[in-house]
């Protein structure tokens, strides 16, 4: 992930980047999606019984705009390694499916019976992006046409009983990242950047001439799933 992929994290004044277009461009996040949403009461709204055993049942998004396939993954695992044995919450498990095209609970009941648990974590993220044109000065008299690309992702949470189908709560996190890059294949002195999270002033700055592909994507869904982490660790995890 974040910290595994890149150099280092450098701050904006210390880059000396200057951006001279779209400055002032909204956060356009996407609704939240999950098949069992409707009907499920917010998080902190709900008395839960303690402790919990819950699968991690991660439905996959698709589309040009979705993470990379394998970021879902690591992302999911990243969720079930913050419960564990001992806290309030434990995850067992974690599995990734497709979002189902039907009834999702025989779905649901399937992908989580190996687990033998009656409750499961349905997660789903939906994702949108948009690009513009910016103007790029670096260094002391470089500049030149660049692309910002603006990555969002709302991240929806239903803890389903697996007996009932009973929706007990639901938790919402949003999540941003922006990739500024040059129009040219090579403009070094100046590379790439990605900024995580929708106010965050710092970089991802890996001194290469491209980022893999959707990594910025990758990016904004981890500061989601951060922020889903943070909400059920407060509520009940700690």
């Amino acid at each position: 992930m974040i910290n595994k992929a890149t150099a280092g994290i450098f701050m904006l004044g210390v880059l000396s980047v200057l951006l001279f277009a779209c400055s002032g461009a909204q956060e356009i996040y996407p609704p939240p999606v999950n098949p069992f949403l409707s009907g499920a009461p917010a998080l902190d709204k709900t008395t839960l019984a303690q402790p919990t055993k819950a699968v991690l049942v991660w439905l996959e998004a698709q589309g040009t705009t979705a993470p990379p396939e394998s970021a879902q993954r690591a992302l999911a695992e990243k969720i079930k390694q913050k419960f564990p044995a001992g806290k309030p919450l434990e995850i067992v498990g974690v599995t990734t499916i497709p979002a189902p095209a039907g009834d999702p609970l025989p779905e649901l009941r399937k992908a989580s019976a190996p687990f033998q648990v009656r409750q499961a974590l349905v997660v789903m993220p939906n994702a949108a992006e948009m690009s513009s044109p910016v103007w790029l000065k670096y260094g002391q008299n470089g500049s030149g046409p660049g692309t910002r690309t603006d990555s969002y992702i709302s991240i929806a949470l239903v803890a389903i009983d697996l007996d009932t189908g009973t929706r007990l709560f639901s938790v919402m996190s949003n999540g941003a990242a922006r990739l500024w890059k040059m129009d040219y294949e090579d403009a070094r002195p100046f590379y790439p950047r990605i900024s995580p999270g929708a106010y965050s002033s710092a970089f991802i700055y890996p001194e290469r001439n491209a980022f893999p592909p959707g990594e910025v994507r990758t990016v904004a869904l981890e500061d989601a799933v951060n922020g889903l982490i943070y909400k059920l660790d407060q509520a009940i995890g700690s």
